[in-house]
């Protein structure tokens, strides 16, 4: 394979330096998050200053996936409300960010680097692991909050002891590693996906360049590959989403669970003839 065509498949593992603004370094996947991040301001903009009662055909498709996502969050609790728009704005986010790096130029236009590869002004956030480890904290932080609200940091503290009590010791550090797994399994699962999609779409742009003179169906294979990368981009912002969700519906039902069976204890004493109150002499 030439050169030429080589340096098209290099992709980084690290998000690369464009400029620094005084010590703050910005990255190409900075940028991504930040175009992203307009995309939405913007469409959330005009749709609250131009949506109508009976919605046209383009709101009707942007309110689709809005509703169908609330929907499913509106059957996991009570406290619904609480937490839907953190799940439906984690979607947002992460779905425009991924289908950002689908778009011509994201990714494959930019400065020459020091070897001669491609540096790119933009790429996909999600393929940069502080983006998706920013996100993780995010959700972290907020299930961990509702099961501190809810148990009260003492209570919190009693569920990752567990029971029995005289296995505590041994319960809480397993306890406490699972519960720091799913910050890592958060993270770790957008950024692998996205990224190897990433080293995915610029093989397959390698190998058709290489191609594209001698087999003209090798055109077409791009194409097939960055409608599969539409769909898994809109996977893993579901998947990212309604993990969060579950986190957080977790540590609700627990607490409902605990107030349920107090509530049966309650009853149980009430009706139970040994638990009576004696008669006066």
């Amino acid at each position: 394979m030439p050169a030429e065509q080589a340096k098209l498949i290099h992709v980084a593992l690290k998000a690369e330096r464009l400029f620094n603004i005084g010590p703050f370094e910005v990255t190409n996947s900075m940028i991504g998050a930040l175009i992203a991040s307009v995309i939405l301001l913007g469409a959330a903009w005009y749709f609250s200053r131009s949506s109508a009662i009976v919605p046209n055909r383009l709101q009707s498709l942007i309110e689709l996936p809005i509703e169908l996502l609330t929907g499913i969050v509106a059957s996991s609790t009570s406290r619904w409300r609480g937490y839907v728009s953190l799940v439906v704005g984690l979607f947002l986010m992460i779905l425009v960010a991924n289908w950002l790096g689908l778009l011509p130029g994201v990714g494959t236009i930019g400065l020459k680097g020091q070897a001669g590869e491609i540096v790119p002004f933009v790429r996909p956030a999600a393929a940069d692991l502080n983006f998706t480890l920013g996100l993780a904290i995010i959700s972290f932080v907020v299930f961990v909050w509702w099961a501190i609200r809810l148990h009260g940091p003492i209570g919190y503290l009693k569920e990752l002891a567990g029971e029995p009590k005289v296995l505590a010791p041994l319960m809480f550090p397993i306890h406490l590693i699972s519960e720091l797994s799913r910050l890592v399994s958060l993270s770790m699962r957008l950024f692998g996906n996205v990224f190897a999609g990433e080293v995915l779409l610029a093989t397959m742009l390698a190998l058709t360049t290489a191609v594209a003179f001698t087999l003209p169906l090798a055109l077409f294979v791009p194409g097939v590959f960055l409608g599969l990368e539409l769909l898994f981009g809109a996977v893993q912002a579901l998947v990212f989403a309604l993990l969060t969700m579950a986190y957080i519906t977790l540590a609700i039902a627990e607490h409902q669970e605990g107030h349920a069976a107090d509530a049966d204890h309650g009853e149980n004493v009430a009706t139970d003839p040994s638990h009576s109150t004696p008669a006066p002499a």
